[in-house]
C-alpha cells in the first residue's frame, strides 16, 4: 500500500507547517491527488488516521480532491485532458506528450484552531 509512503510525505510537510505556528489542533486537511498516482482515496483515509493518532491532526477530516489528468503535445503544444492512458495528441496524433497535471499530491490547505 504505497498510500502508507504518501501520507508519511504529506505529515512531513503538515509538521513542518505546524511547528511555524501556534495550533491547537487541525480540523481539516485537504489534499489534491493526482489520477496517475494511483493514490485510493480509501487507502489515504486509513494512512491518514494510523499518522494522526495521538497528533494535532487526530480527529480531523481529511478532504481529498481528485485531480485529472491533462497533458501537452510537445509538436503543436495543444493542451488536452487524457481520458485513457493513451498519450496520443487529439489536434496532431503525435505520441510525444509532456504530463502537465495529474502526478501531484499537494497539501492543499489546513484548516485548525
Amino acid at each position: 500500500m504505497h498510500e502508507m509512503s504518501l501520507m508519511g510525505g504529506v505529515f512531513e510537510v503538515i509538521e513542518q507547517t505546524l511547528t511555524q505556528h501556534e495550533v491547537k489542533r487541525v480540523l481539516i486537511v485537504k489534499l489534491k491527488v493526482g489520477e496517475l498516482t494511483n493514490a485510493e482515496p480509501d487507502a489515504l483515509e486509513m494512512a491518514f488516521e494510523a499518522y494522526s493518532k495521538d497528533t494535532k491532526c487526530e480527529g480531523a477530516e481529511l478532504i481529498v480532491e481528485r485531480v485529472p489528468v491533462y497533458g501537452r503535445c510537445r509538436n503543436c503544444q495543444y493542451e488536452f485532458s487524457v481520458k485513457t492512458m493513451l498519450f496520443l495528441c487529439p489536434n496532431c496524433r503525435n505520441t510525444d506528450i509532456e504530463v502537465i497535471q495529474g502526478e501531484e499530491l499537494l497539501l492543499e490547505s489546513l484548516e485548525v484552531e
